[in-house]
């Protein structure tokens, strides 16, 4: 074997030798790539199911909110046209009671309500400012010696029988009763505002 021969042994068994490592660093550099991949694409799919998970979030809450608006603002119509159904219907009952008033029913109606009260001597029969001029009619309707005054709390009509001591006053009012028929209706209804 001469020199050239062994130079081209030696030469094919560092191409051999250097191919080999070649591969070798080919295949060691192709999985660690397929790691960094793998890793690569763990990590985008993290990113990925958080940033869905937070815009979910945010859908969600926003669609809560905006539910829970819309609830309010329809129970908030609802409370308005309820009150305003409510304000006209006792607003008739107003109507009805001023209309008593003013009929031929409602001087006999009063006579029975004071003799009903029977006021003790000394006792103040209290009226609207209006109903003054039957106090003749009512004095004789009992025969207690009683006193009549105006009183401004009086809107709708009736009377209020107030002892002679000023202690105990007997409200037999118009307004009194609109007033109650108000309050049991809030209350028999469950709506706020009964116990006022």
């Amino acid at each position: 074997m001469d020199a050239n021969q062994r130079l081209m042994q030696f030469m094919e068994a560092v191409s051999r030798s250097t191919d080999a490592k070649v591969l070798k660093a080919e295949q060691t550099a192709e999985e660690e790539a397929e790691q960094i991949l793998l890793e690569a694409d763990r990590k985008c799919r993290a990113d990925s199911e958080k940033t869905l998970a937070a815009a979910k979030a945010r859908i969600a809450a926003t669609y809560q909110k905006r539910m829970s608006q819309i609830g309010y603002e329809g129970r908030t119509a609802f409370l308005s046209r309820r009150q305003m159904l409510l304000m006209q219907l006792f607003g008739e009952l107003r109507e009805k009671l001023t209309a008593f008033t003013a009929s031929a029913d409602y001087l006999p109606w009063m006579k029975k309500l004071l003799a009903d009260a029977a006021p003790e001597d000394g006792a103040e029969i209290l009226l609207r400012e209006s109903d003054l001029a039957l106090k003749p009619e009512l004095e004789k309707t009992v025969s207690a010696k009683i006193s009549f005054r105006a009183d401004p709390a009086i809107r709708l009509g009736g009377l209020s029988v107030l002892s002679a001591d000023g202690r105990r006053c007997r409200n037999h009012t118009l307004d009194e009763a609109y007033a109650s028929q108000l309050r049991n209706f809030y209350r028999n209804h469950k709506i706020g505002g009964g116990d006022k």
